[in-house]
């Protein structure tokens, strides 16, 4: 069945990206690229920007944490997505996707389409946001005779379910019409700034500038109380160093053809892989094959705890180079395999033997 919603109905039905692959480039890891100009219809045009937070393992216990923001302008004829994420947030119109975590998307000058099994095919025109929910099967797109803009975060943590049970959208209504597309351009250009500028993940300040944006977006109290400060101590002057954000920036950000390696990290940065070892272990105090551990870990978990995913598919979406190293990595840190884990951590409604 296709539902076509003009804004009004809508209203009634409702209540940086990755710099491109290049070796020895000290520029790679997607640090901002935000230079904006002058578009048709009144659009500001700017390059794709996005960009994967960190998620270090004491985020997981917090009331709200970032996983990720973006921006883009697509434009008429533009190819949608106009770029290639990490392998768990791609996807194109033929295979949808399934998010781990929650996302809300915001349409701008739009014109398109949104689907998912609760909804079906809706069009969408004007101006909308999206709320995505994890666990459900979605795809969307713009007409590409017309294109749209678009600006997104994704997040989880304790507070989400509370947010969201205060406000009118659910995975059966994920469709809403902006009550003040001028607010919440406002909220979002202080999210992507500070998901920009983020050092190390996601602060305190971009936790607060997040629960006000999703306020905002589902019409709840603007007096949601904060999330708690990070219990993550913030890196002083002396302890950022350019080469290990942009070696986690690929990590993190960048998609992946294969398992990611350290020396794979080592060639698209302007040192060796002694180096980058050594100044990970400066700064951080663990090693670059650390790091690639707990991306994969991290979004592991959400997967297993979120989606039906079958194990060996989380283990391919995380990055993992099989399963059984998926398996023994999760002995080691959490003392589970992945499937206990599963059936001691997943949500409501996520099959614990999903195998």
């Amino acid at each position: 069945m296709i539902t076509s919603y003009s804004l009004s109905e809508l209203t009634e039905n409702s209540a940086g990206a990755c710099i491109p692959q290049g070796e020895n480039d000290p520029s790679f890891g997607g640090f901002v690229r935000s230079a904006q100009r002058v578009g048709g219809a009144g659009r500001r045009q700017q390059e794709p920007f996005f960009r994967y937070l960190p998620v270090e393992k004491a985020s997981e216990a917090e009331a709200l944490y970032v996983t990720g923001v973006g921006a883009s302008v697509v434009r008429p004829g533009d190819a949608y997505p106009q770029a290639e994420h990490p392998s768990i947030y791609h996807f194109d119109w033929r295979s949808g996707r399934i998010l781990p975590e929650h996302q809300i998307v915001l349409l701008t000058d739009a014109r398109g389409e949104f689907e998912s099994r609760e909804t079906g095919l809706i069009r969408i025109h004007g101006q909308a946001l999206l709320f995505l929910f994890p666990g459900v099967w979605h795809r969307y797109r713009p007409d590409r005779a017309v294109g749209w803009q678009e600006n997104w975060i994704s997040f989880n943590g304790r507070t989400v379910d509370r947010l969201f049970a205060a406000g009118a959208a659910s995975a059966s209504n994920p469709i809403v019409t902006p009550g003040s597309t001028a607010a919440l351009t406002r909220h979002f250009d202080r999210v992507l700034e500070l998901g920009r500028s983020a050092p190390r993940g996601s602060g305190r300040d971009l936790q607060h500038a997040a629960v006000r944006l999703i306020g905002e977006a589902l019409g709840v109290s603007s007096h949601e109380p904060p999330p708690e400060a990070s219990t993550r101590r913030p890196a002083a002057a002396s302890e950022q160093d350019a080469i290990v954000e942009q070696a986690r920036e690929v990590i993190w950000s960048c998609p992946h053809k294969r398992p990611l390696s350290v020396n794979d990290v080592a060639r698209r940065l302007p040192v060796t892989r002694r180096t980058l070892d050594r100044r990970f272990a400066q700064v951080l105090g663990r090693s670059v094959l650390d790091e690639i551990n707990a991306c994969r870990l991290s979004r592991a978990k959400r997967m297993l705890t979120e989606t039906d995913f079958l194990v060996k598919t989380v283990s391919y979406l995380a990055g993992f180079p099989s399963r059984e190293r998926m398996r023994l990595l999760f002995l080691s840190e959490e003392g589970l395999t992945p499937t206990e884990y599963r059936e001691r951590h997943a949500r409501a409604g996520v099959s614990a033997m999903a195998e």
